[in-house]
């Protein structure tokens, strides 16, 4: 009985490593985050877009399936002409394309979207990249529209160089600040640090609430990031008129 346990022990220490060697091989092979020419080249909407409403259905707090609703400021990359989109997605985890609650009066943030056609939609709805549909854009007190920095949903083939096109920033409005008194102190340090924030003073009495700093111009994002030749044809009635 003796041996027989200690054949058990030894089949276990065997079984473990084996097991984490393959984990390892499988973290080496995951599908890497796409770049913003990758992810503008795999989309058929790339918009400057504003949020309007969102009606998600919700189990414990998280939503599970709904609709978000948008106005179009900029279109880059669209097969027709729109000025209003919405956007369906259902199931839970990360890359899924829900936007945070936010108080539904007042300005509402902004996005630059990564969108595609739902062949399974008749009414025209549209979903997300799956790499990740939205990256924040907020405005400046001088009423530029910027890129908000850090990006941890966005692969760059050199992050050094990229980093490099940021500046910084008056930010204000919606998508401006950020609310980090669920995190314990030396977290909230880490995250200040780590994503150029500043502390403000907030009205409502909360101690954790801190400003963003830096970001890439809009326009810079697009040229140098994304590319032109990613963001062709901008519309199939342009593309027909021209032929």
């Amino acid at each position: 009985m003796k041996n027989l346990f200690l054949l058990m022990i030894a089949g276990l220490l065997w079984v473990v490593p084996a097991a984490a060697e393959d984990e390892s091989d499988n973290a080496d092979g995951e599908h890497q985050l796409t770049t913003p020419a990758e992810r503008a080249a795999e989309s058929d909407y790339v918009v400057l877009a504003q949020l309007d409403a969102y009606k998600y259905e919700e189990k414990r707090k998280f939503p599970v399936s709904g609709d978000t609703w948008f106005d179009v400021l900029l279109t880059y990359k669209a097969p027709r002409k729109i000025h209003r989109l919405t956007i369906f997605e259902e199931g839970l985890g990360d890359d899924k394309c829900y936007f945070d609650h936010v108080e539904l009066f007042g300005e509402m943030p902004r996005f630059l979207l990564f969108l595609n056609d739902d062949p399974d939609s008749e009414s025209g709805k549209l979903r997300g990249h799956p790499d990740g549909c939205a990256v924040a854009v907020v405005a400046t007190t001088s009423n530029e529209y910027v890129v908000r920095w850090p990006l941890d949903s966005v692969r760059f083939e050199d992050p050094e160089a990229v980093e490099a096109l940021t500046k910084e920033y008056d930010f204000h409005g919606p998508g401006a600040f950020v609310n980090l008194g669920e995190l314990v102190g030396y977290r909230i340090e880490e995250e200040a640090a780590r994503q150029h924030l500043e502390k403000v003073e907030d009205r409502r009495g909360r101690h954790a609430v801190y400003r963003y700093t830096r970001g890439i111009p809009l326009n810079v994002f697009r040229t140098e990031l994304i590319g032109a030749e990613n963001l062709k044809p901008e519309s199939k009635e342009e593309e027909d008129s021209s032929s």
